[in-house]
């Protein structure tokens, strides 16, 4: 259960609550993906929200290998970085600046205060 597997392999573990499933999920240093399987799927949206994971299929193990539209990122010390998939694919191999720009004078800042 500590090993990251590329491979035909489901890990199954007994839980008793979603609060423990979540917590068994992310005893892990990595978090490429993970699947939830619930029959409901509002229930497994809430439990997936919490897994700190850069993929979760919803009651399906392979979709995250299989729907290449959606963007993926790695979480831990999985994979490398950013998207392989999507619109993000090729925008992860950019350098990104942020401009910010004052366009407006403000009085009295929240950050400058003289008293």
């Amino acid at each position: 259960m500590t090993e990251e597997t590329f491979g035909p392999i489901m890990p199954v573990m007994s839980f008793s609550t979603p609060e423990e499933a979540i917590n068994l999920a992310n005893d892990s240093i990595y978090g490429l993906s993970a699947a939830v399987f619930a029959q409901d799927e509002t229930k497994a949206l809430a439990v997936a929200q919490h897994i700190d994971a850069g993929t979760i299929s919803i009651n399906d193990a392979a979709l995250t290998a299989l729907i290449h539209e959606g963007e993926k990122n790695s979480f831990k010390f999985s994979g490398l970085g950013g998207s392989r998939m999507g619109p993000g694919a090729i925008t992860r191999f950019m350098r990104k600046k942020a401009f910010l720009i004052k366009t407006k004078s403000i009085p009295d800042p929240w950050w400058f205060n003289t008293q």
